[in-house]
């Protein structure tokens, strides 16, 4: 059966975009900074690239490539989810914070996320910086309001912080989708 060219070209872009990111984040040494979402970007790597190979080098392997496609999304989903419930768990040290205000970062037509910059002191250092989590314009106008407010950090690694305490709705809903993704690809190599 076999792929058309234009199918394989979308695919090997893909494939090209998810291992020039993840070259990039790893050469400039950033994968620290988020490891989960990292490995994330990696299994996406690898999961397009070898869907890719598949799709040019092996006919008749269209299950396979759907199930490899499939597992990294799943993978991204899955990483992504448990780097925010990491967080949770990890940034658990309360401290009192000074708020400076909010950035805001518009993704497109209706969304726009806003990370509130906030500076603090924890065990004799001055931090300034933004959480891992996005908050919302509510939240946002609240947290204007007060002029303090407290935040959680690791104490392991004390740049790093949240804002607030609680699985939130989107890590609820990339949870259910590597859920789906790992179920379809499963369906895919089982049934299909």
């Amino acid at each position: 059966m076999g792929f058309d060219l234009g199918a394989l070209a979308a695919l090997f872009f893909v494939a090209l975009f998810f291992d020039v990111t993840a070259t990039a984040i790893a050469r400039r040494g950033n994968r620290r900074d988020a490891p989960i979402v990292f490995a994330g970007i990696v299994a996406m790597a690898l999961g397009f690239t070898l869907a890719f190979a598949l799709a040019a080098f092996a006919p008749g392997s269209d299950r396979r490539v759907a199930a490899c496609a499939l597992l990294a999304m799943g993978s991204l989903f899955a990483c992504i989810a448990a780097n925010n419930v990491h967080a949770l768990f990890a940034c658990r040290a309360s401290v009192e914070s000074e708020y400076l205000g909010c950035e805001e970062m518009p993704t497109g037509q209706v969304t726009t996320l806003r990370y509130p910059v906030c500076a603090y002191a924890f065990q004799g250092t001055s931090y300034r910086g933004r959480p891992v989590q996005s908050i919302g314009a509510r939240m946002a106008r609240r947290m204007s309001a007060a002029g303090t407010w407290p935040i959680y950090l690791d104490p392991r690694r004390p740049a790093i912080f949240i804002v607030r305490r609680g699985v939130s709705l989107v890590a609820l809903i990339m949870a259910a989708m590597s859920i789906a993704g790992f179920g379809a690809a499963l369906y895919v190599l089982a049934f299909a």
